[in-house]
């Protein structure tokens, strides 16, 4: 009895979906649409409603101090003159350098070291010392350091300083 009622509402199914037509393209296209109902004026004309949006207090930071600056600032009239010194190397004097070593290659460059026994790699362009030295030539044994500096009637100097290897015992 249950197997008979399941293939009658099977059967049934499988008419209805054969007997119904698939729309096409063209019944959809030709379709007409419906005229809107009238209406009167004052129906439709609706009040625009703007509404205000609630203005956010400013964060106004007053006396404290801005966690993201660094500790020092410096003021632009003490850093006018001066170029900023970015390597340790620039706050040593020439005389506290002396040459260690040598690498010849494509690009030459040299190893001096300070009193402090701290290495340092220089290459040519390099800014070396107090006075704005800068490696201006590095040769298998000697490198060659111009430094400007102003002399007491506030002329600018050019001075050349010549650092050698050492030479080993024997050697001449």
């Amino acid at each position: 009895m249950k197997r008979q009622i399941g293939i009658i509402v099977l059967m049934v199914f499988l008419l209805g979906m054969l007997g119904c037509p698939a729309k096409t393209k063209e019944e959809t296209a030709t379709k007409i649409p419906e005229a809107p109902k009238q209406t009167t004026k004052a129906q439709q004309i609706k009040p625009v409603l703007v509404s205000e949006e609630k203005q956010r207090p400013e964060y106004v930071v007053m006396g404290v101090r801005d966690p993201f600056q660094s500790y020092e600032i410096s003021k632009p009239e003490e850093t006018k003159g001066k170029e900023k010194i970015i390597d340790p190397l620039q706050k040593i004097a020439l005389s506290q350098v002396e040459l260690v070593g040598i690498i010849v290659g494509k690009e030459p460059r040299a190893l001096v070291q300070d009193n402090s026994g701290l290495g340092y790699i220089v290459k040519e362009g390099t800014r070396i010392g107090e006075n704005s030295g800068i490696v201006t030539s590095i040769t298998p044994n000697d490198v060659t350091i111009k430094q400007h500096f102003k002399d007491y009637m506030g002329r600018v100097n050019t001075r050349e300083v010549v650092f050698s290897l050492r030479k080993e015992e024997g050697e001449r």
